[in-house]
């Protein structure tokens, strides 16, 4: 009988999380993103690799590891259960996370943006926010970065 496998690698989920970092760094940092950027970028930071396939699994950990230490990705994961009426969407979530980016805070999960949802709209944590609350916390983060506030 086969034994399992217990430390076996979803490599192409590994893939997906290099791939959105690196394209979040990229438009963040030069406006745009294209695949020779991509693979520069990917050449540098392991070592002359142009591909996550030619990576070993230590390797894509690493790299996937260090976006996210970067604040390129973050851990939120949506609330399981699908979206529904009241639930964020996900370009809800995606300009969110781009406001506290430009803020300078580490994503979704950064302490200061909690604090800031407790000021606007008394939810104590982002992940908790509704489609209606999130709405008033981006407009908020939006007055605030334009210097209305």
């Amino acid at each position: 009988m086969k034994q399992p496998q217990l430390n076996k690698v979803n490599r192409p989920a590994l893939y997906g999380l290099v791939h959105k970092g690196i394209k979040a760094l990229l438009t963040e940092r030069m406006g745009y993103f294209d695949d020779d950027e991509y693979r520069n970028y990917l050449s540098l930071a392991t070592g002359g690799k142009l591909s996550c396939k030619e990576m070993s699994d230590t390797e894509l950990k690493q790299l996937v590891d260090r976006l996210t230490r970067e604040g390129w990705l973050t851990r939120y994961t949506p609330r399981l259960g699908g979206e529904t009426s009241t639930q964020p969407t996900g370009l809800q979530w995606a300009k969110l996370a781009a406001l506290a980016k430009a803020r300078g805070w580490t994503g979704l999960d950064d302490e200061a943006l909690d604090a800031f949802v407790m000021r606007t709209v008394k939810v104590e944590r982002a992940k908790w926010l509704t489609r209606t609350t999130i709405s008033d916390v981006i407009t908020g983060l939006e007055r605030w970065i334009e210097g209305g506030r």
